[in-house]
């Protein structure tokens, strides 16, 4: 991991990762957001959608979970981890998760689109993956489960909260203090799911 960009240079989290063997300053903000709300318990089985470098997935195990990984993007081997190369919202990748297990204690989601820069393309382009992982979570995630995803603020955050929290029995949105300060990043938290849902698939 090797700072590329004047903000990596200047980061304490990314320099904290690199000291501590984390592959992404990312798995602080799991850190934080599971000593704050309890996501993730030993023995739990997590989901983790657009894992890849593995910085989440890495959190996950050093808390005790087994876990499957999904990305497009390759990712080396983690112990405790398997890895599933595919696109999340694909059903194929769907099966091939289910091929492995068919439900999970929590599923988190740390995945960006590509940033373009332009403000209004990023942020439905998060809103499209926030969509697919909640998507996800609702066909694969126990009841009283916990979820977990990061999407960028903006005019559709209000109605993507109002349609996620009917699921739960805790919601929230947070910032946790590892965010970048400039970055518009909030995270959905969602514990104890359940409720009333029908799924677009057959239940796994």
């Amino acid at each position: 991991m090797k700072p590329r960009r004047v903000e990596d240079r200047q980061d304490h989290y990314y320099w904290k990762a690199r000291k501590e063997g984390y592959r992404s300053r990312a798995a602080f903000k799991l850190k934080q957001m599971n000593r704050k709300f309890g996501l993730i318990k030993k023995d739990y089985w997590v989901l983790d959608l657009g894992a890849s470098p593995g910085g989440w997935s890495q959190v996950a195990v050093e808390l005790g979970a087994r876990v499957v990984a999904v990305d497009l993007s390759p990712m080396d081997g983690i112990d405790g981890v398997y890895f599933i190369q595919g696109d999340l919202t694909s059903p194929e990748t769907w099966d091939k998760i289910r091929e492995v297990r068919g439900r999970f204690d929590a599923v988190i989601c740390d995945a960006s689109p590509k940033i373009t820069g332009n403000w209004d393309i990023d942020h439905f382009r998060s809103v499209e993956l926030v969509e697919y992982a909640f998507k996800i979570a609702r066909l694969f995630l126990k009841r009283g489960g916990n979820f977990v995803v990061k999407m960028f603020q903006g005019e559709e955050t209000p109605r993507l909260y109002s349609e996620f929290k009917k699921f739960f029995v805790f919601k929230k949105l947070h910032t946790p203090p590892a965010s970048r300060k400039r970055s518009s990043e909030v995270y959905f938290i969602g514990k104890g799911f359940g409720g009333k849902f029908k799924p677009e698939r057959d239940e796994p």
